[in-house]
């Protein structure tokens, strides 16, 4: 069988196609990858996986992403669409899938799009949802796909009579095989320290890095048994390192990690995002989380991704006011940075001294894990494929 997974554009998209691309190239089907043209898809791709350089059964091709800017920009977004939905409709032609599966986000709408209005429904198209509310591109391609599968169940009302299967959201292989023994060593960390991993998502979080930054200054008092992995997006990689250093706290700081079970290994507690993907490996590795939620994604489905984790117990939730992303304009006064930064530092703190709640929040996330998502993707796909 011949499979075609649309996954580029962000981490959460990108990662959880990798996750079945390497089901699918276990089990001897042949797949490629569209990704997009993003400096961060391929840096993604090389440092985690290798499948650029790959000579088995997965390709990577990049086609144009297509993002929808607003009513201001139609035409060009609609010029866009055509023009990336010819990259896939020529992509279909030389591969000529079996089945094709986008992932979500506007690098894989052109290619259901693509696979049903110009391959004659030679393709079966299917779509993977990760949030808990779908994003535009999965909207408009879940009209046309053959079979919706999502990561949370509160995910299926808004696919109306579509046939829906509850999948879980996947992960890599290196992942799913757990923790890493030696993966404090591997970070250049000390394991007599608690942890606290810092992670914005693929391309890092300006709020979140500021933050926790401003946090630091109070935390400085248990820096002897405390460190951080902070993952920081390369733009504030130096200004994060030299905060560190500054308050005297041991952190290893990175813009991007490519080797994402050592830093979920070392962790006690986890600040992050709550992007789909990003909670998918939280819960795979049962660990305690505060999560912000980033304010501006599209129907606000990070915070309803957080609300399913703090529901279960699992995550303490931190709403970030939209202006500390710059909102029309707006920038935070001094003031409500310093209010962010105390508002962090109790969070970490609060969590850091209550070994009995950090371990019924582990087992809260724990219980929201799907270990086989991808195995039960790539059996859908064969389903429609064979």
């Amino acid at each position: 069988m011949k499979v075609m997974i649309a996954c580029g554009g962000t981490g959460g998209h990108l990662f959880p196609g990798v996750a079945v691309a390497e089901i699918l190239d276990a089990r001897r089907h042949r797949v490629r990858l569209l990704v997009s043209e993003k400096a961060i898809d391929q840096t993604a791709l090389a440092v985690s996986t290798g499948c650029s350089n790959r000579s088995d059964g997965i390709a990577v091709e990049a086609v144009p992403a297509v993002g929808y800017e607003g009513p201001g920009q139609l035409v060009k977004f609609c010029l866009r669409l055509a023009r990336a939905t010819r990259g896939c409709v020529a992509a279909c032609d030389e591969f000529e899938p079996d089945v094709v599966l986008g992932m979500g986000g506007f690098t894989s709408a052109p290619a259901v799009f693509g696979a049903r209005w110009f391959r004659q429904h030679r393709s079966a198209t299917l779509i993977h949802e990760s949030n808990a509310v779908p994003g535009k591109a999965n909207r408009w391609a879940g009209r046309l796909a053959d079979h919706v599968a999502v990561g949370l169940a509160d995910c299926a009302r808004y696919f109306g009579r579509k046939p829906v299967t509850v999948t879980g959201t996947p992960i890599r292989a290196a992942l799913r095989r757990g923790k890493v023994a030696d993966a404090h060593a591997q970070l250049g960390l000390e394991t007599g320290r608690l942890t606290v991993l810092v992670a914005g998502g693929s391309q890092g979080s300006h709020a979140i890095n500021e933050g926790v930054a401003r946090a630091l200054p109070l935390l400085r008092s248990r820096a002897d048994g405390l460190q951080f992995v902070h993952l920081t997006g390369a733009k504030d990689e130096e200004f994060i390192r030299e905060t560190y250093e500054k308050n005297g706290v041991r952190a290893t700081v990175m813009s991007f990690c490519g080797q994402m079970e050592l830093a979920y290994s070392a962790a006690d507690v986890v600040v992050a995002r709550s992007g789909a993907a990003t909670l998918t490996e939280i819960a795979a590795f049962g660990l305690p989380a505060i999560l912000v939620p980033y304010p501006h994604a599209a129907g606000n489905h990070q915070w309803y991704n957080a609300r399913v984790f703090e529901r279960a117990g699992a995550a303490r939730l931190i709403e970030q006011p939209r202006k500390l992303q710059g909102f029309w304009g707006a920038s935070p006064s001094d003031g409500e940075r310093s209010a962010r930064g105390e508002q962090f530092a109790g969070a970490i703190t609060e969590l850091l001294d209550d070994e009995v709640r950090r371990r019924g929040m582990a087992r809260a996330a724990r219980s929201l894990a799907v270990d086989d998502a991808a195995d039960r993707i790539a059996t859908l796909l064969e389903q429609y494929g064979e």
